[in-house]
């Protein structure tokens, strides 16, 4: 399977940057996407949500808070006012 990069920017800075994932999911203004590589590029806003994402088989989640998506053909880059990792179920796991 090909990879993509996720990059994920907060006000506090790079939070993810460039992880090569299989795939992402997040909640858009205009309903859930998937994005692959190669995906066709988008600009989309952000609904406040978990996101999902995928590296080497495990499915990692993340809440975000609202924000922008950006995919280009190898890079899916969100920027979010906020976030932190949540499990499957969509509770916050503590760090």
């Amino acid at each position: 399977m090909q990879l993509t990069k996720l990059k994920i920017i907060t006000p506090d800075g790079v939070y993810i940057d460039d992880l090569e994932v299989e795939y992402a999911n997040v909640k858009t203004s205009d309903g859930q996407i998937t994005v692959y590589a190669n995906h066709t590029s988008i600009v989309s806003t952000l609904l406040i949500g978990d996101m999902k994402y995928e590296i080497d088989g495990a499915k990692k989640y993340i809440h975000l808070h609202r924000g922008i998506i950006r995919v280009s053909k190898d890079q899916i880059k969100i920027l979010t006012q906020r976030l932190y990792e949540v499990d499957e179920k969509g509770q916050r796991i503590k760090k």
